[in-house]
């Protein structure tokens, strides 16, 4: 069970919708539901959608999935997200329960990433 570490409603009249918003530490003694080899295992079969983001400098290019293997973007420098993730790995589900709080029509489904070393898409964010 995931249990969020915030209070809820202040976050949906303060925060829902409003600003970007990265909330650390936001889940009480979080664990992944998914490994890093299991995600990118979703991430090669054609009817899962994914992509891989690779940055550079302050720009980055995105190649969709599916994918046959990594080792074509190198050690670091890359994301790899993955979509719908609940649909197809059920162990990912408790995830989603934690954010019940949410209205269903605004939840589409679980995306997970993976970043090497200096991957990811870098934005400024607020930080609650």
């Amino acid at each position: 069970m995931y249990r969020l570490n915030i209070d809820t409603q202040a976050f949906i009249k303060q925060h829902w919708q409003q600003n970007p918003l990265v909330i650390k530490q936001a889940f009480v003694d979080f664990e992944d539901p998914i490994a890093a080899d299991e995600l990118a295992g979703l991430a090669c079969e054609e009817e899962i959608s994914s992509r891989v983001v690779v940055t550079k400098g302050d720009d980055w290019d995105v190649i969709q999935g599916s994918f046959e293997d990594y080792d074509q973007f190198g050690e670091d420098n890359w994301q790899l997200l993955v979509q719908a993730v609940n649909h197809w790995y059920p162990a990912s589900q408790p995830l989603v329960e934690a954010f019940r709080f949410l209205p269903d029509w605004r939840f589409d489904d679980l995306m997970v990433s993976f970043a090497t070393p200096g991957g990811g898409v870098w934005t400024t964010h607020r930080q609650l």
